[in-house]
């Protein structure tokens, strides 16, 4: 008898021979199984790759982006990963010297690099980062679409196959190709889900706690955001499971206290991740004052069924495919299934839909407040629990009552919602051919055909699926929408990108001096974070309120509510940042460099040096003159002039302004003051939104203000005349404006030369810039306050030669060290990001309980 044949018919097996054929049929069920999950991440990410190919989407052709796609302001961030990786970073993990003249690192690196993917990057050559962007979302949804596979079977044994095909609908759902793949770390929410559902599992059937609390660890470190929302959909996925459960309630119970110590530890395991990010969110500026509103209508909601459905006004995107549709559709008819099992998906299904449309769900989904962005991001836990009703429906394999009753339910949501503005004609062409073949191809797979025909439906089923999901994301508004495409080549991989670098290397001088990527030169949020320099171009969700409001309080133009930092762009400001290097465009695709007589990274001010030196109390001219420690500024009186007539303000309040069109004098409300002849002529009007235009020469410059979210920086508009006096006219395109009455700002240029030939002769003599520290030697026995040219946000400590370290103070926003009295010759400072500490020990306390129970099941295992 060989080794694989089985003894004569009535001829027991001998005990060693029963386990030899049970561990074989174990063994070809394990690689039945990890084929169908290949099969299923193979068929997601080919079908996902396809549908861009078909498009010319990138990789696959080089559709031109639009200027503020958001995707691309993450492929700076990949790229500044490949520089950490490689050493080649102005910073470290820590701390980001190349960003927002000076931010915190760690909570960027947890939200928009913790993806396992994102460490592709490093693999690739550094001018094709956005390709890793691309492969950070291929790669997730694959991982999903067999993870999905595996766990499906857990839920209720069945073919391995047809599991695939509904695992390939979840991991390219509609919010996975909508949203999650235009801000990739969000698509390991796919794998969450799967994911956290295997560990949940193991608690049902009392095995591998400790693998289990890791695996919630790695999916709370990889995305906490949507790690948090796949926790509390696995939650509620496990409850289910465990009602449903043939059990008594105390196997319940044990099962409960499992996944909730499983919980608990992973939590624990991810403390550095989850404080650090849960501080820097609190410190983080707010956007409350714009979030977006999640009423959507009952039918809206119903129509994001459709595959390739794209909203207009915002509602979930919770497709999942033709498959899954109709399977879940099906279910209500599913006799095979109890009726308390078809009850109990059913219900969290449409639960969970509704949560998402009541404000204080919503916000339990988000983490406590709505966003600023897309308001359901949580949709993909809604489309994994479509995947895991469909596959309670296919695993019984519905009779063909059921099935035509689910393609009928499908004929009526396609006749409710056609005409709906999300339902497109490629959505419905989509919806109703593959409705119709895929409940062909169900039809007679449930059949009971021979093998070889049930073979050739599944293989013509899987096409179908694979044809289906290629269509879907071909047609979808993602490809459409040239806000929305896949991760073309930011300004910086191109030329102009390449000529910035090259032209700052030749005049890098950091860390004595910063460089910087002056306006006018990147259009995406984070592109300047590659060309080397040190400047404030920045996109965070975790600018600090003290970052964002010390930069506005000095003039600095931002955008999304000051979670968008714009450069420098007027000198006194470069001067007290300690600006040296300025790119400017020069040309179509070119930029020029100009030298600026910075002083250093470290200065020194004088005891009572910060005051407002006549300025207007308040005034962003004063808060100037406070921090240069110098007059530098006259502030004269506005006085308007000419028509249409209007009263002067009130103390305090501004001039009130009423549309104006075309170019006639009707149109323009102008505005005289009194400088010193030849000053330089600066306004601020932070809020205001019209063009401001120089009487005499007609320089003109636009204010782009849109309060809360968007404020202007200061603006240059010329010089006085030899009398001293100057005058301009402002245009705005809508009632409502006001003019404030210090908005000119008269800049003698000689006292602000001798304030920064004073900061550069009495600053540091020496500067050394460390990952996240920084040191500076100062002239002998010097007193007052040394500022570091940064802003002054929680996590900084500072001591004074070598003495105690101590959280610096704020200078007029910048980081100030006080010297004392007793004179100082180095100071020292070293940035910890908040909750960084404590999430460590945590760590280390959910590592010794691992250890514990390791140890303690061992011994366990030893007396057995």
């Amino acid at each position: 008898m060989t080794a694989t044949s089985l003894p004569p018919a009535g001829k027991p097996l001998s005990t060693g021979r029963r386990r030899e054929v049970e561990a074989q049929a174990g063994g070809v069920k394990r690689n039945i199984a990890f084929l169908s999950a290949l099969v299923a991440a193979l068929i997601s990410m080919g079908a996902y790759s396809a549908g861009l190919a078909a498009r010319g989407v990138y990789p696959f052709g080089d559709i031109p982006r639009a200027t503020n796609d958001l995707r691309h302001q993450y492929v700076p961030f990949h790229t500044h990963l490949w520089d950490l990786l490689h050493g080649n970073a102005q910073g470290d993990l820590l701390f980001n010297w190349q960003s927002g003249y000076g931010v915190g690192f760690l909570g960027d690196f947890f939200t928009y690099l913790g993806n396992p993917f994102s460490l592709l990057a490093g693999l690739l050559p550094r001018e094709h980062a956005e390709l890793s962007v691309y492969l950070v979302s291929l790669c997730s949804i694959g991982l999903a679409a067999a993870l999905m596979t595996v766990y499906l079977g857990r839920l209720r044994p069945g073919s391995p196959w047809l599991r695939s095909l509904i695992a390939v609908g979840y991991a390219v759902c509609g919010w996975g190709v909508t949203e999650g793949t235009i801000v990739p770390m969000w698509t390991w929410g796919l794998v969450a889900i799967p994911m956290l559902g295997i560990a949940a599992d193991w608690c049902l059937t009392g095995r591998r706690w400790v693998l289990g609390s890791l695996l919630f660890a790695l999916c709370w470190y990889a995305n906490f955001y949507t790690a948090a929302m796949a926790t509390m959909a696995t939650a509620l996925v496990f409850l289910v499971r465990l009602l449903l459960a043939d059990t008594d309630w105390r196997t319940r119970g044990r099962a409960l206290w499992r996944a909730a110590t499983m919980t608990g530890t992973g939590l624990l395991l991810a403390a550095p991740a989850i404080l650090v990010c849960a501080l820097a969110n609190k410190r983080a500026q707010p956007t409350e004052l714009y979030v977006v509103s999640v009423k959507t209508d009952p039918l809206t909601f119903l129509s994001m069924l459709i595959p390739g459905t794209h909203p207009i006004t915002p509602a979930p995107n919770v497709y999942a495919g033709v498959l899954v549709l109709l399977l879940v559709l099906t279910l209500p008819f599913q006799s095979k299934v109890h009726v308390r099992e078809r009850l109990a998906w059913l219900s969290l299904i449409v639960l969970t839909g509704l949560s998402f449309v009541f404000v204080p769900t919503a916000k339990l989904w988000q983490g406590g407040a709505l966003p600023h962005g897309a308001p359901f991001r949580e949709s993909f836990v809604f489309s994994g629990m479509l995947a895991m009703a469909a596959w309670i429906c296919l695993a019984h394999m519905p009779r063909p009552r059921a099935l035509l009753g689910g393609a009928g339910l499908l004929a009526l949501l396609v006749a409710a919602t056609y005409d709906y503005p999300a339902v497109n004609r490629h959505a419905l062409k989509g919806v109703l051919i593959g409705g119709a073949v895929t409940a062909v191809l169900l039809l007679f797979y449930a059949r009971g055909l021979r093998r070889p025909l049930r073979i050739g439906v599944m293989l013509l089923l899987a096409f179908s699926v694979f044809a289906g999901t290629t269509y879907t994301v071909y047609g979808n508004a993602v490809a459409n929408d040239p806000r929305r495409r896949g991760p073309s080549r930011p300004q910086t991989m191109t030329e102009l990108g390449r000529s910035a670098q090259e032209a700052l290397d030749a005049h890098r001088n950091w860390p004595a001096t910063r460089a910087d990527a002056g306006p006018g030169i990147f259009v995406t949020n984070n592109d300047a974070i590659l060309v080397g320099g040190q400047g404030g171009s920045y996109y965070s969700s975790y600018v600090s309120v003290e970052t964002a409001t010390a930069l506005r309080g000095l003039g600095l133009g931002q955008g999304m509510g000051g979670r968008h930092l714009w450069p420098a762009n007027d000198p006194v400001l470069r001067a007290l940042l300690g600006v040296g290097t300025v790119l400017e465009p020069a040309g179509a695709d070119g930029v020029t460099v100009r030298t600026l007589p910075a002083p250093p990274l470290v200065t020194l001010r004088a005891n009572g040096s910060d005051q407002a030196y006549g300025a207007p109390e308040g005034s962003v001219w004063a808060r100037r003159q406070a921090a240069l420690g110098a007059k530098v500024y006259t502030v004269p009186p506005l006085t308007r002039v000419g028509a249409p007539a209007a009263p002067a303000p009130a103390p305090g309040k501004g001039f009130p302004l009423t549309k104006g069109t075309g170019e006639g004098p009707e149109s323009w409300a102008t505005f005289t003051g009194k400088c010193t002849p030849g000053a330089r002529a600066f306004v601020y009007a932070p809020d205001l939104n019209a063009t401001a235009r120089a009487e005499g020469t007609g320089r003109r410059d636009s204010f782009s203000a849109r309060p809360p979210a968007v404020s202007a920086p200061i603006k240059e508009l010329g010089k006085a005349g030899a009398d001293g006096r100057f005058t301009f006219s402002v245009r705005t395109p809508k009632d409502g404006q006001v003019l404030p009455p210090d908005a000119l700002g008269c800049l003698d240029q000689a006292a602000f030369d001798a304030a920064v030939t004073g900061l550069k002769s009495g600053g540091a003599t020496d500067v050394t810039a460390g990952g996240h520290s920084v040191e500076a030697r100062l002239p002998k026995g010097s007193t007052g306050t040394a500022v570091l040219a940064t802003t002054a946000s929680p996590g900084w400590m500072c001591s004074v030669d070598g003495g105690t370290s101590r959280a610096p103070i704020s200078y007029q926003g910048l980081l100030g060290i006080p010297l004392g009295s007793g004179g100082a010759d180095r100071v020292s400072c070293s940035y910890t990001p908040e909750g960084l500490r404590p999430g460590l020990g945590a760590a280390a306390a959910g590592l010794l309980l691992i250890a514990g129970v390791m140890v303690g099941a061992r011994r366990r295992s030893r007396r057995r």
